[in-house]
């Protein structure tokens, strides 16, 4: 095979790797979408338990995490047998959820959208962060602990400008 012949394979190759493989920005760092249950693990240094939830079977969840050094009550990931890792969710004390949601204004400005909803018998706060890689929510409600979840966008941002 000629040079040109492989440097342009490999060109393809790299190229393709990228598009399949795109970073989980937001999340645990050195994380991919659409990684396997086992580069996961790896990655973590954990053992994921499949969660109980019959109608869920591709969930898995660790509990005492750590999250840099934020202690994280439960961890859950989606990782779908074809498309690997599509959702992280951590599940926090109140007390970490100040610093939380400032650093991620710090590293991805205000929240696209923020809420509250009150419904007479609890209340409850979204905000959400698109980062142009993925779609951060944080809510706050008076009747579960502090949750962040990370999904892909499905959205390209360059369609829209």
């Amino acid at each position: 095979m000629s040079r040109l012949a492989r440097y342009f394979i490999c060109s393809l190759l790299f190229f393709s790797f990228q598009l399949l493989t795109s970073p989980a920005i937001a999340c645990i760092e050195g994380l991919s979408w659409g990684m396997d249950r086992a580069s996961v693990e790896q990655h973590l240094g954990v053992t994921l338990m499949p969660t109980l939830d019959e109608a869920n079977k591709d969930i898995f969840e660790i509990r005492d995490f750590q999250m840099s050094t934020v202690p994280v009550q439960r961890l859950r990931v989606r990782i779908e047998d074809q498309k690997g890792l599509r959702q992280l969710a951590y599940e926090m004390d109140y007390n970490n959820m100040t610093e939380v949601l400032a650093g991620l204004r710090n590293r991805f400005g205000p929240p696209v959208a923020a809420s509250i909803d009150v419904d007479g018998i609890s209340s409850q706060q979204q905000w959400t962060w698109h980062t142009g890689e993925d779609v951060i929510t944080a809510i706050k409600s008076d009747k579960s602990p502090f949750l962040l979840s990370y999904r892909p966008s499905r959205l390209d941002p360059s369609f829209l400008g």
